[in-house]
């Protein structure tokens, strides 16, 4: 998720927010720090208890497949040949940046990797590269990419190669320059990958925080727009980056209809997708909050009291919502505890809403000249500071230097979260996109009808002509939700997470517009890594990477609801390459 350093809270936390629950176990997609360290941990127990010290070096082909993912290449093809097999015992932690680094450069001694095989080198490289960035080698990592751009160098150009790698190769450069200090040149970088490829979510992420780190405004909305609207779980991001006195009256002026919407409980294998740690989940739920109650406060700061309370009775009703448990986005049979949705809405509750509803009533009664219960708001409670706080403490004390009298003092603020230099090396490893190309799109065309074929008169807008009368429901899966909201998910045989993530995206958009409807909501996500384990007496010994998986829920609106995605741009944006033509 996002790095902590970029968050102040408005309170010190006093409930943890690290829990687990045991259920069964499906690989994300996504791998965060925390993530990494759980794999990193069962692989270490499942090798004590099959009594291994550790993987032994095995051979070239086991360096191949250590080092970037693939099988060993033959003498006859392009060296990509298909994902490796890993031992169960090794699963996990294959991908520890020191295990990489040590096989990449076997690989490159083997003498095994031909003069001819560029693309395969180019993906030994960046392996390389990443592994080294993640191991503070920024300066090497640089090195690397340069040989990796340099081995691609007859495929640059090239659309699929370019969205692709090309994106890979430029984040990962990105992540370097941030390291060593260019920000003006990791800014670009950043800037260009975001527009080239607006649908995938690590793409996304990984811009999104290169381009807070780097840009001169971290809570300009420009810069999370894209994810918010993709990735529920950074909703309010901009509320979180601590906004300035001119960013409050902005997001005043731009608040609009209250409007909150949470997300459906959790599936078990949502909770299991993060080893059972239930902080990633929170931060989605508590995202809305969050930006919600700030804009209350906002409104509060800027002389509307009704507008403002009518944000914050909408934050208290969504938190309220009876049946919430029972609305999940999980499969039959697969349905959380009801205590683990209770425990998010009572973190959200605790941490965030309750306290900046004090806060808002707070800054409401200073607007009013109520010095008295401006204070008693926020007796006993320890305040952070923060521009919202300090906006707070500074209004209160021009009312009580107009002439007030007997205004109590307020309780001192705590120090700010100390904001240090961003360390977003560890992404890394997210950014390892396979190479895509027009031939690899195949399993998409297949799951697919010809719809262009089927379209006459077809006029110049992707966003009208293909669309109506045509069943374009093969490969993908859509269900209602009692709530109104639909459930659409693809699972893929690719080993390319984008691909999957856009075509899902692309399905959505077509349920919107066969709905009448021209935008949607991405209420809630989840993305998987799919894998075939072969098990001996119900032991598993070994997996594959087979594909990916993505599952959105999402809501059909209509133009001007905040963060939702306008179908026909989305359209126009995959279809042409998607579709079979």
């Amino acid at each position: 998720m996002l790095p902590g350093a970029y968050f102040s809270g408005l309170l010190p936390p006093t409930i943890p927010i690290r829990h687990r629950f045991a259920a069964g176990r499906e690989a994300p997609a996504e791998r965060g720090l925390h993530h990494m360290i759980a794999l990193f941990a069962r692989a270490g127990l499942a090798a004590l208890a099959l009594g291994v010290a550790g993987p032994a070096h095995a051979g070239v082909s086991e360096d191949f497949s250590e080092c970037d993912g693939l099988k060993k290449p033959k003498s006859s093809d392009d060296g990509m040949r298909g994902e490796a097999t890993f031992p169960s015992y090794r699963f996990g932690g294959r991908d520890a940046p020191s295990q990489t680094l040590a096989a990449c450069n076997r690989v490159l001694e083997s003498g095994k990797l031909l003069p001819e095989q560029t693309l395969r080198r180019a993906h030994v490289m960046r392996a390389r590269a990443a592994a080294k960035l993640e191991l503070g080698d920024a300066a090497g990592a640089l090195a690397d990419l340069d040989a990796a751009q340099e081995a691609g160098k007859d495929y640059a150009g090239d659309f699929f190669y370019d969205r692709s790698m090309g994106v890979s190769l430029d984040l990962l450069r990105a992540l370097a320059l941030n390291e060593t200090g260019d920000r003006k040149a990791a800014l670009a970088l950043a800037e260009a990958a975001a527009a080239k490829r607006p649908y995938a979510l690590e793409v996304q992420r990984v811009a999104g925080m290169l381009r807070a780190a780097n840009g001169d405004n971290p809570a300009d909305p420009a810069i999370w727009q894209g994810l918010a609207r993709v990735d529920p779980a950074t909703r309010g991001i901009v509320s979180q980056l601590a906004p300035q006195s001119g960013d409050l009256a902005t997001l005043a002026a731009s608040a609009g209809t209250p409007s909150v919407t949470l997300p459906e409980a959790p599936s078990i294998k949502a909770i299991m997708a993060n080893g059972g740690d239930i902080a990633p989940l929170l931060s989605e739920w508590s995202s809305p909050v969050r930006g919600a109650m700030t804009k209350a406060y906002a409104l509060a700061a800027h002389g509307q009291p009704a507008a403002a309370r009518a944000w914050v009775e909408a934050t208290r009703a969504a938190l309220d919502a009876p049946g919430r448990a029972g609305s999940s986005q999980g499969e039959e049979g697969k349905q959380p505890p009801a205590d683990i949705v209770t425990l998010l809405v009572k973190l959200a509750r605790t941490e965030h809403f309750e306290p900046l509803a004090d806060l808002v009533e707070g800054r409401i009664a200073i607007a009013e000249g109520r010095l008295a219960d401006a204070a008693a708001a926020l007796h006993g409670k320890q305040w952070r500071t923060t521009p919202v706080t300090e906006e707070f403490h500074a209004a209160y004390a021009a009312a009580r230097a107009s002439g007030t009298v007997g205004a109590p003092d307020l309780p001192a603020l705590a120090p700010a979260a100390k904001r240090g230099p961003a360390r977003l090396s560890g992404m890394a490893d997210n950014l390892l996109i396979r190479p895509e190309s027009k031939r690899k799109l195949i399993d998409y065309e297949k799951s697919r009808p010809n719809i262009l074929g089927a379209l006459v008169g077809a006029a110049f807008s992707m966003g009208t002509t293909l669309l109506g009368g045509i069943d374009r429901t093969a490969g993908f899966r859509s269900t209602p939700n009692e709530d109104g909201s639909i459930k659409v998910e693809y699972t893929g045989n690719t080993t390319s997470g984008p691909v999957v993530q856009e075509m899902t995206l692309l399905r959505a958009s077509e349920l919107a517009r066969e709905a009448g409807k021209t935008h949607f909501h991405v209420v809630g996500r989840n993305d998987y890594q799919r894998y075939l384990t072969q098990t001996m007496n119900g032991v598993p010994m070994n997996r594959t990477l087979t594909g990916y998986k993505t599952e959105l829920t999402i809501r059909l609106v209509g133009e001007g609801e905040a963060d939702a995605l306008d179908a026909v741009a989305v359209i126009d944006a995959l279809g042409p390459i998607y579709y079979e033509s």
